[in-house]
């Protein structure tokens, strides 16, 4: 794909030049009537097909079709009606879908037909760019281009097509046999206006000869879009101008034959029945591909990027994952080998594969609707992302807008697929039941009730080390205002001021502030995660001081952060007695084993009388009753960053609001850390970062795989039972992964879909047994349609 700063670069060269570009354009019947206003609007086709707007037919409204450049009126018995499912579920749409998509897309989205068909040109003339694959001005105005334009939309196409190229810089040719002088086709009179305003040039006759020499780079077909029939052939003299294109590919002189929608003389469903043996080089879908485009074999573009979401879902279009502000993405199996190479290349590659793929069917919302959700707030095809407490935008950027619809705090989100939240006190009332998971932007999670989410099957994930460095920046800071009654000193020239006696009185009294420094000093580090780590290691290398460090659980990863010199102890109270500054840094447990008071008396009485304690974990870390008897009796402090209603007034005590992670660095690192977890869960099923799910990664699901994930409340049998369920159905497993972390199970598995002969395959009836089994909680299917797929067992109810 060629990028778009790369051809508004060209565009902007070309505009620099003196003389306009020569465009010609072919019409034999071409009449300077086209110029009249336009009059009777007309409907526009996704997929080309020419569709007039309702007119009065014996008093009733019909459409007016043309068809192979004649025209047929219908009764309104026959007007286009949305069907109630989709006759190509494959990605492809079939002739029958486009026509009910045509008549949605003018009806419902309220597009103009002018609005459209400017989209469709536009992106037909950014794919023939791309084809050219031009390397500067001065190449760009030496390509001839031929545009063959039809009587219906695909012709209005060429004419849009032939404006922008000619505005590019191209030298083009424009033919147009079925140019119309009545009023209904005045809106395409318009657009021969507009080309003829740019520089556009209408010939008498096709240049067959010149075709056949090779003097035109590339001649683009837009002679019939899905609406050609084939029972009536191609009718003159479009079979003339077919007969001129496959004696031109034939000579092989290097022309690029581009094909608008459907190559002429193809039936939209079934291709080349005519057997004309008409293969363009190149195809460009417009909307989405039709289904006569699985028998092309060339390079193939798809273009026209304003398909909605909710009518992608509806009638099962695989929407391509446009690049930038793009209009058109390669799609062929030989993307990679044309485009710009690196990430591009594996999301054309990867809308190929999903093009080519089978369809996947799931059973979604089983029941009453008011059991499960809103449907006031459902979205279709997204994943839906409840948001509590105000989460920083560059991480909920992270989600997307193509498969996430992000709910901030304050919107409802009742349908949520998953949660995100800073400090907000999570209820179980709070968690719907199409809840996957949810995400702290943090690392403590005593907000949520993370035993209950448990119980649920729902996987509670944080952000360990996210706002790690703004937490020891903070203990930098907490430090020195220890060791320099820095605050103390603040207040005292403030009333210094009040009273105006500050200049007279500020040498002599900064005797009353002295302090310390931290050079030479030791530091003990309780808790030596992510904060911790960090804190002894600078606290060592920029500050000069001895650090003494105590966790019986510390990893590989960050012991590999600590001073060389550190030294390790077997207990905090050996950790804290030769300390004159002791830096908590872990997490808060309740219950038997936990860590609620853990700086107790015993602690408190080991420590140096001029000690200073700095908490940034959790208030309720420390016994305020030993604390304040600490206070009492010396010199030493107590720095936290928590409330506490005993020692809020001492004058020992200084209390931050909470400020450890309350940066804008710290915020953004939190939210994306916990976003891209939310998306890799969810897409994938991979678990990381949990506080109650086993950790848990499978290497990529592979071409015609479906990925099951199975949450189970640990007992025996459960992984053999799920097996033979598979086994029993005739689906192979080609992967597999099971792990348990406490009372939780949690599987994830792959299973090949290549052994089915129908394009669909149905896991409505495999899924309900899997959840239905004894201790299996939920389970979900991956298969790349956000938002479905998802079932759980709440007490011998099915729920999906």
């Amino acid at each position: 794909m060629v990028s778009f700063t790369r051809l508004a670069l060209f565009v902007a060269l070309s505009s620099t030049q003196q003389q306009p570009p020569v465009v010609t354009a072919f019409t034999p019947s071409f009449s300077r009537q086209t110029k009249s206003p336009a009059s009777k609007a007309m409907p526009y086709s996704a997929a080309r097909q020419m569709v007039a707007s309702p007119i009065e037919i014996n008093g009733k409204t019909a459409p007016e079709q043309e068809v192979n450049g004649a025209k047929n009126q219908e009764t309104e018995s026959n007007l286009f009606s949305i069907p109630a499912g989709i006759s190509s579920p494959t990605g492809y749409l079939s002739s029958r879908d486009a026509s009910a998509l045509d008549a949605e897309l003018l009806s419902s989205t309220g597009f103009s037909r002018d609005q459209l068909m400017e989209m469709t040109g536009s992106a037909v003339a950014e794919a023939v760019y791309s084809v050219l694959d031009v390397s500067s001005p001065i190449i760009i105005g030496r390509k001839k281009i031929l545009l063959v334009a039809g009587p219906g939309n695909n012709g209005g196409d060429a004419l849009v097509a032939a404006r922008h190229l000619a505005l590019y810089g191209f030298d083009s040719t424009v033919v147009y046999p079925a140019a119309s002088t009545s009023s209904e086709r005045a809106h395409i009179a318009k657009l021969a206006q507009q080309a003829e305003d740019n520089g556009v040039r209408f010939l008498d006759e096709f240049p067959s000869q010149d075709a056949k020499d090779g003097q035109y780079d590339v001649i683009v077909d837009a002679m019939f879009g899905f609406s050609f029939s084939a029972d009536r052939g191609v009718s003159p003299p479009y079979d003339a101008i077919l007969s001129d294109l496959i004696t031109t590919a034939k000579a092989e002189q290097g022309t690029k034959i581009v094909s608008v929608d459907v190559p002429t003389s193809w039936d939209a469903d079934k291709g080349d029945v005519l057997g004309t043996g008409f293969n363009p080089d190149v195809l460009i879908s417009l909307t989405a591909p039709k289904l006569c485009a699985m028998d092309f074999t060339g390079k193939h573009y798809v273009g026209g990027r304003f398909l909605s979401p909710t009518l992608s879902k509806k009638y099962g279009v695989r929407m391509p994952p446009y690049i930038g502000v793009s209009q058109v993405m390669e799609i062929s199996e030989t993307a990679s080998a044309n485009g710009a190479g690196g990430a591009v290349d594996s999301l054309e590659m990867d809308y190929a594969r999903r093009l080519a793929a089978k369809k996947v069917e799931v059973e979604h919302g089983r029941g009453q609707w008011e059991s499960y959700g809103d449907l006031d707030t459902f979205t279709p095809g997204k994943f839906q992302i409840k948001c509590f407490n105000k989460i920083s935008t560059k991480g909920l950027g992270r989600f997307g807008d193509e498969k996430y619809d992000v709910r901030p705090d304050g919107i409802s989100g009742a349908n949520a697929h998953a949660i995100l939240l800073r400090s907000h006190k999570l209820s179980e009332e709070d968690v719907p039941k199409t809840c996957r998971a949810i995400a702290r932007c943090g690392s403590g999670v005593n907000n949520i009730p993370v035993a209950r989410m448990t119980e649920l099957g729902i996987p509670v994930f944080n952000t360990p080390g996210a706002n790690a460095n703004a937490v020891k920046e903070l203990v930098f800071c907490a430090m020195l205002i220890g060791s320099r009654r820095i605050v103390d000193g603040v207040n005292h020239m403030k009333e210094l001021g009040r009273q105006g006696t500050a200049k007279e009185r500020v040498e002599k009294d900064k005797a009353m502030f002295g302090g310390r420094e931290l050079k030479g000093k030791t530091l003990a580090v309780i808790g030596l995660g992510n904060v911790g780590a960090q804190t002894a290691r600078d606290a060592a290398a920029a500050l000069g001081m001895d650090t003494v460090g105590y966790d019986p659980y510390l990893s590989v990863e960050n012991a590999m952060k600590l001073p060389n010199d550190i030294v390790l102890t077997d207990s905090i109270k050996e950790a804290v007695e030769k300390a004159d500054y002791i830096s908590l840094n872990i997490p808060y447990i309740t219950g038997e084993g936990g860590t609620h008071g853990v700086i107790n008396k015993e602690i408190v009485d080991a420590m140096k009388d001029d000690a200073v304690l700095l908490n940034f974990a959790r208030g309720e870390l420390v016994d305020s009753e030993a604390m304040k008897e600490f206070l009492d009796r010396g010199d030493g402090r107590y720095i936290s960053d928590f409330p506490d209603d005993l020692l809020w007034d001492h004058d020992n005590m200084i209390i931050l609001p909470h400020l450890g992670a309350s940066t804008g660095e710290a915020e953004d690192c939190a939210a994306s850390m916990a976003a891209d977890t939310i998306r890799d869960f969810l897409e994938t099923g991979a678990v990381k970062n949990s506080v109650n799910f086993p950790t848990v990664s499978l290497s990529n699901r592979s071409e015609h795989t479906v990925r099951f994930t199975i949450v189970s409340h640990d007992s025996p049998g459960v992984l053999g039972h799920i097996n033979d369920v598979f086994g029993n159905a005739g689906l192979n497993i080609v992967q597999e992964i099971a792990k348990t972390r406490g009372s939780v199970s949690y599987t994830v598995l792959d299973v090949d879909t290549t052994d089915f002969d129908s394009e669909s395959v149905c896991f409505k009836d495999v899924q309900e047994q899997i959840t239905m089994l004894d201790g299996v909680c939920s389970s979900r299917v991956i298969y790349g349609q956000p938002g479905t797929g998802y079932a759980k067992n709440l007490e011998g109810e099915y729920f999906v």
